[in-house]
């Protein structure tokens, strides 16, 4: 893999947008699972612009205004210091969107359960951050894996099985780009793809 293509890579599969994708996929191949079903075309659109709103472009504004501020000194955060602050304010988003959903409508309580366990897993990613550079874009990629993985065996969702052999697969390239990135060692993107299945695997299992 050249450079060139790992760049691409890490800025299309950027963890902030993992939500979103995951949610398009719920949405339209699997809206059973997620009690969206008799919810009509115009309003999962809104939602999913919602969770696309708060879950990437109010913290990707906030990361670029800490580095106007000269909180952080690169948008890339590839020190252990400038990971912190931007990792615990998503996870608060996070978290306060799944209330909202929680609380907007009951059809929606499916939707805020995978949004809080998307927030476990940034919160446990900024928390190992204090001593630790995980990967959290092997962490975003392995949320979507482990809970693709989790409502396919939990519901049967068999049309779930290729999005989750396709996102089994870009972890892979993604894992790949970040390596020939010297952006992480290999232990640190392991360690990431494994904190994000088994989390989300976990939520599903348990919680959802």
């Amino acid at each position: 893999m050249n450079t060139r293509l790992a760049t691409f890579l890490s800025g299309t599969l950027h963890p902030l947008l993992m939500p979103t994708l995951l949610f398009l996929i719920l949405f339209f191949l699997a809206p059973v699972s997620l009690g969206v079903e008799g919810l009509d075309m115009t309003f999962k659109w809104i939602v999913i612009g919602f969770v696309f709103i708060y879950t990437f472009a109010i913290p990707a504004y906030l990361v670029y205004l800490l580095k106007r501020w000269g909180v952080i000194s690169s948008l890339k955060m590839e020190s252990l210091q400038e990971r912190r602050i931007p990792y615990l304010m998503t996870a608060v988003i996070y978290g306060i969107l799944g209330y909202f959903l929680y609380t907007k409508n009951s059809s929606l309580f499916a939707c805020a359960y995978i949004l809080w366990s998307i927030t476990l897993v940034i919160l446990c990613v900024a928390i190992i951050s204090f001593w630790w550079q995980i990967s959290a874009h092997a962490a975003g990629i392995g949320g979507v894996v482990g809970a693709l993985a989790g409502i396919l065996v939990k519901f049967g969702e068999g049309s779930l099985f290729i999005p989750l052999l396709c996102s089994m697969i870009i972890a892979g390239y993604l894992i790949g780009a970040r390596l020939q990135l010297n952006a992480h060692t290999p232990r640190q993107v392991w360690a990431g793809l494994s904190l994000g299945i088994i989390l989300s695997l976990m939520s599903v299992s348990y919680f959802f």
